[in-house]
């Protein structure tokens, strides 16, 4: 199912209050951007941050899951649900952000868009 336009708008506000985020449209969802670093992924009016070893142990700590591209298959990529509690603080958030940026800075390769 896509992210609706509302959830979209709402989403981006927030994250915008932390950080100076931008978004592109993708396969009914969207990804998220800073400084052109791909860290976040909005599908069926969810979000997903980029995780790896150094960060992913507190998400799995508040029990979110992965990000399941093809429920078919089981197909997973390495981004997991972002936390309720992270959402009630912009500086709370600007860190997990910040975390998942350095995410994909690590990652051999990482890409900037």
């Amino acid at each position: 199912m896509p992210i609706t336009q509302a959830f979209l708008e709402a989403t981006l506000a927030k994250l915008g209050a932390a950080r100076p985020v931008t978004y592109r449209k993708m396969f009914g969802g969207a990804g998220v951007y800073l400084d052109g670093f791909m860290f976040a992924v909005l599908d069926d009016d969810r979000v997903y941050f980029k995780v790896d070893d150094v960060n992913e142990g507190r998400y799995v700590e508040a029990g979110m899951d992965l990000f399941v591209y093809d429920p078919s298959k089981g197909a997973t990529m390495p981004y997991r649900e972002v936390p309720n509690n992270v959402w009630e603080s912009s500086e709370t958030l600007g860190e997990w952000i910040d975390a998942s940026v350095e995410v994909v800075k690590r990652k051999k390769g990482g890409k900037k868009r």
